[in-house]
């Protein structure tokens, strides 16, 4: 495919400019060129203030019938034989370098949210309901009501083509205006579904806008956020990105609601080894939550913890509870290293995934033989975890990958190699003829947070704990604690339980089961906090009820002329 995209902006409706940026991708014998416009200050001062005289008629808008046009909106995109459908679905794949497949799966789920009753699920679970957006509504001797924020600018990332049409929900469900400030990686889902809410209603097109401008440019950011016209920032993002937004924000007093940066992983119990079948089960599942978004996504899995607890040796009676590099007490014996070898020949050809070798056992313990010989074991659930990923890669397979996402799968595969592998610290396991679609890494010691930064375009590292404490000190040594999300678990009650205490004290949020890491119901907090909470302003009229009589009023000495009841 040789394709050539020119993308508008949307402001009210698609506009082009004669300021452009162009992006190329080459994906093997597949190109892709896309032109986009870039908006200057004047443009998007102006753009602001117009959104801004709009913020009362959303304000006035009934919410069945911004549900109505919502839902129309989301039926159209529903619909295979829509075009714009048809060309996102087209598009896309090229963009993030996922399958048409996996693209479609992916947009579908984040269409859901353009749904009467999933709408009026996320305002019942957040904010109590649709009722508060829409009228006083008591609550004890007080009336409550739910304002919009007002315009909302949307500062969106690059690394989910949902983000967009995300975010732009929470904004249009809470009654907000919004300017959508477009990615330069991803500059065309959230319009093309501007165009589509056009289609629709014109009225509500008119107070939205979607639009790119440099992310460099400070000088916008700050006329922009002191003009008057904004009232709320959402800002999805890296963290440098994220701390630029939140410092210029604070200067001018601009209510800041910050999505960071986030890690997730899994944490299994060593549970999973007393039956082979729920291994298998668990791993595919854990498989196919890695190649959703191609674990570029805050809550997609990087690491697989697995609790492993050391086992007194039966030999010399003696436990070396370290669990970071599996070096128990050992022994010396030939038979034992030839059962070894044959056990390492099996886990690198099994179902023709290869492996490089861990070299030849010299002095390991009866804990060590065990976790690399028997299916039940870190080791074999790593092997698993590959079985799934190659399965979920015939289901869902990634597209043709450019020459960086193959230079760069190999650059990681050349770096444990060098500094796990060669020290027999570490397994790698990866599809036939050293093809380049996934890789799992079974480590002996815990990663660092470089190292789990490179869990990107399914490559998975999976290693042993003896306990969760010695996942809680790793993750203070690496200082992770702020980018901590989601942590999915298997295990019993008491052990989800004690996992999520602890990692929700050090600041993870969420704890799906294990394999759900893309599961998640509507109305529940996100990243810690109700994001629509954060778009609303809670107003209140606050008058007793019942009828003071000239008795039961006090003259107060401060405010003359004010009567208070006595106590």
């Amino acid at each position: 495919m040789n394709k050539k995209l020119k993308i508008p902006g949307f402001i009210f409706k698609p506009l082009y400019s004669h300021n452009t940026t162009k992006e190329v991708v080459k994906r093997q014998d597949d190109v892709l060129e896309f032109e986009f416009p870039v908006f200057d200050k004047d443009m998007v001062l102006d753009t602001a203030e117009k959104l801004a005289a709009k913020k009362r008629r959303a304000h006035d808008r009934d919410l069945d019938e911004l549900f109505e046009i919502m839902d129309q909106v989301g039926d159209l995109w529903m619909d295979p034989n829509y075009d714009l459908r048809k060309e996102v679905l087209e598009v896309i794949p090229m963009m993030t370098g996922q399958s048409r497949e996996l693209c479609e799966i992916e947009f579908l789920g984040t269409i859901r949210l353009w749904n009467k009753k999933n709408s009026e699920l996320q305002l019942l679970g957040e904010i109590g309901g649709k009722e508060y957006l829409e009228d006083w509504i008591q609550k004890g001797s007080a009336r409550l009501h739910a304002q919009p924020r007002g315009v909302v600018c949307h500062n969106l990332a690059g690394n989910s083509f949902g983000l967009g049409p995300t975010s732009l929900s929470y904004g249009l469900i809470t009654k907000n205006v919004n300017l959508l400030k477009l990615s330069h990686q991803e500059p065309f889902v959230t319009v093309r579904l501007c165009e589509s809410i056009a289609e629709v209603d014109k009225k509500l097109a008119k107070e939205i806008a979607a639009i790119y401008w440099k992310g460099s440019r400070g000088d916008i950011y700050d006329e922009l956020f002191n003009s008057g016209n904004i009232d709320c920032v959402i800002a999805w993002g890296a963290i440098f990105s994220i701390e630029d937004i939140r410092r210029r924000a604070n200067r001018y007093g601009i209510k800041i609601i910050d999505n960071g940066p986030k890690m997730s992983f899994s944490v299994v119990s060593e549970d999973i080894f007393n039956n082979e079948q729920t291994m298998q089960e668990i791993a595919q599942k854990i498989a196919i939550d890695v190649v959703f978004w191609n674990q570029r996504a805050c809550l997609s899995p990087r690491v697989i913890y697995i609790i492993d607890k050391p086992l007194e040796s039966a030999i010399m009676g003696d436990t070396n509870n370290n669990s970071s590099t599996e070096e128990d007490e050992t022994i010396e014996s030939s038979s034992l290293n030839n059962l070894f070898a044959d056990s390492i020949d099996k886990f690198s050809h099994t179902n023709e995934i290869n492996g490089y070798n861990m070299g030849a056992l010299m002095k390991r313990s009866v804990k060590t033989l065990r976790n690399k010989i028997s299916e039940l074991s870190p080791l074999g659930f790593a092997k698993m975890l590959a079985n799934g990923l190659r399965n979920a890669d015939e289901i869902l397979p990634r597209a043709n990958l450019s020459q960086t996402d193959s230079l760069e799968m190999q650059r990681k595969r050349e770096y444990f190699f060098i500094n796990y592998v060669t020290q027999n610290k570490a397994t790698i396991l990866y599809p036939p003829k050293n093809k380049l679609d996934w890789t799992v890494v079974y480590m002996r010691s815990l990663p660092t947070m470089n190292e789990i930064d490179m869990c990107q375009d399914r490559f998975l590292i999976c290693c042993r704990l003896s306990s969760v404490q010695d996942l809680i000190y790793n993750i203070r040594r690496e200082e992770m604690q702020q980018y901590l999300q989601t942590a999915a678990i298997y295990g019993e009650d008491s052990f989800v339980k004690e996992v999520a205490e602890e990692l929700s004290l050090l600041g993870a949020f969420r704890f799906p089961r294990a394999g759900e890491h893309n599961s998640n119901d509507f109305g529940l907090p996100w990243d810690g906090k109700y994001v629509l909470q954060d778009m609303i302003r809670w107003c209140y009229i606050c008058f007793p009820q019942e009828e003071l009589n000239s008795k039961s009023k006090i003259q107060s000495p401060l405010f003359k002329g004010r009567t208070y009841p006595e106590r």
